[in-house]
């Protein structure tokens, strides 16, 4: 089987809202499960998938010194080129900010892949199942059937609506779409006031068709502190080393601001 050539667009840009409360500011992204971040869970399965060209990761501003710690050795690879990008201030600003800087590397690719850095249970079958979808539609989008019965409401909770539940399914990611397609698609959004939350909704909108393949219900997101053991610990030591670290960035500051001044007075 001949793999597309393709890249892929990991997001983790948000700000992890309904994960931490009003005593934490971590990225869920940022901690571990079972030793590895939930960043690099979510990464790593991609560069077992041939006809990977490049993985573009996103990251809230002021934050790619640990985005790229919380890659572990993922940087260090020379296998696919791994390339930070910073967000926007919503999911449909950061998407478009990766497809962006995707179009000025002039890669010979046929495919992007966009998956939720916060979905770290993905497994390389999952995302081969989804690319040869994508093939045959154009994009797919991995899928389960809904178990709960959904309705629709409005913005004071009143039910407007009943959706059949058989016509209903949940899709997770990888959401994968035909190159350059997803791009123009993007760059059209972006003029709207649409607050995406997925893509497929964008690729949709463009007139393209997206097609499902089953998903897999290990392919859960990390959504809640709950979602993580021992989060609250993990947040705690968290902090406590970033702290550590601006005391060592400030005596380092002072420092070198001891030595200009030394120097300066021995030249006078």
């Amino acid at each position: 089987m001949a793999f597309p050539s393709h890249a892929v667009i990991i997001t983790a840009a948000g700000s992890s809202d309904r994960f931490n409360n009003s005593q934490t500011n971590v990225k869920k992204e940022y901690l571990t499960i079972d030793g590895h971040t939930v960043l690099w869970r979510a990464t790593a399965p991609f560069l077992e998938v041939p006809g990977c060209q490049a993985i573009l990761i996103t990251h809230p501003q002021n934050l790619a010194g640990e985005c790229a710690l919380a890659l572990e050795d993922l940087l260090e690879q020379n296998m696919v080129p791994v390339i930070l990008v910073e967000g926007g201030t919503s999911r449909k600003e950061s998407v478009f900010n990766a497809l962006k800087m995707l179009s000025t590397l002039a890669l010979d690719i046929d495919y992007v892949a966009i998956h939720d850095g916060a979905r770290c249970f993905i497994q390389s079958d999952l995302i081969i199942r989804t690319l040869a979808t994508a093939t045959v539609f154009g994009a797919a989008v991995p899928a389960l059937p809904t178990t709960d019965t959904v309705k629709i409401i409005d913005d004071n909770g009143i039910i407007t609506g009943h959706v059949d539940r058989n016509h209903g399914v949940g899709v997770q990611t990888p959401q994968i779409f035909r190159w350059p397609a997803i791009w123009q698609a993007h760059q059209q959004a972006k003029e709207q006031q649409t607050n995406y939350t997925d893509d497929t909704q964008v690729f949709t909108d463009y007139g393209m068709v997206v097609g499902i393949c089953e998903g897999n219900r290990e392919n859960r997101k990390i959504t809640y502190l709950e979602d993580i053991p021992n989060a609250a610990e993990q947040i705690a030591a968290y902090q406590k080393n970033l702290e550590e670290a601006e005391k060592s960035k400030d005596i380092t500051r002072l420092f070198k601001q001891s030595v200009a001044e030394y120097q300066r007075e021995r030249s006078l």
